[in-house]
Order: C-alpha cells, then structure tokens, then sequence
C-alpha cells in the first residue's frame, strides 16, 4: 500500500501506472507474455528492453524486482522512489513519470524539464498472435 503521507491525487495517479508498459514503437508480443489474466515478461528475459510491469507496490523491469517505497507529485509529474533487486544487489533508485494523452506515460530523467521517452501500455489483446 502507499504510504499514508501519499496525497489522495497521487494514489489515484498511481493505479493509472498499474500494468505492462513498453517504449512506444515496440511490439508488445516481443517482451512480454500472458500468464491468465497477468502479463510477465517473455523468458529469457531481454535484459535491456525499454519495458517495466507496474502491479501494486511493486515495479519490474526485466532484471530488477523494485518496491515502491514513495511517491509524490511534483506539478503533472510524480517521482517514485524505489527499492530495487536484482541477482546480484540492491539498490534504492528513483523513476519520474507523466500520464500522457491517449494512454501513454512519459518516463524522464528528472523532476523538472527534461525529454520524455514514451511508452505504450500493453494488454492482453496485443499479446495476441495476429
């Protein structure tokens, strides 16, 4: 759950994060896969593919299981801090994301100005074969 300091907006915001998302431009079907009514991801993993998994508390890339330890709004944009692991350590690091028209989110580097990278959401139907 999120902390209880969490402003209400914020916790909203942060259930519209909840799913598979992918940089904008890749094929969803590529990186992950349907696992019931979840998405994962496709394994072996694809250890550098611009995809993470937000579900509850937690957010996963291919490599790395982190915990949402916070998140505050700045402006339009909210910072989540994070606890991270991987095989090898653990780490604390920081995500910046943006809800976007159309159902994108824009990931960037800091709080403030900065080049968005954008990513599409992916769902069960575009998991599936064509």
């Amino acid at each position: 759950m999120l902390s209880l300091a969490t402003p209400p907006e914020a916790r909203a915001q942060a259930g519209a994060f909840q799913g598979a998302w992918l940089e904008e431009g890749g094929a969803c079907s590529s990186v992950f896969v349907s696992k019931g009514r979840a998405i994962a991801f496709r394994r072996p993993a694809a250890a550098f593919a611009p995809a993470f998994i937000v579900a509850g508390q937690r957010l996963a890339t291919p490599l790395a299981t982190c915990r949402i330890v916070r998140m505050t709004a700045q402006g339009d944009r909210q910072m989540l801090n994070l606890s991270c692991t991987t095989t090898v350590s653990s780490d604390s690091a920081r995500a910046v994301f943006a809800l976007a028209e159309g159902g994108t989110l824009n990931r960037y580097l800091g709080p403030e100005g900065g080049i968005a990278t954008k990513y599409q959401r992916c769902g069960q139907d575009s998991l599936k074969p064509h």
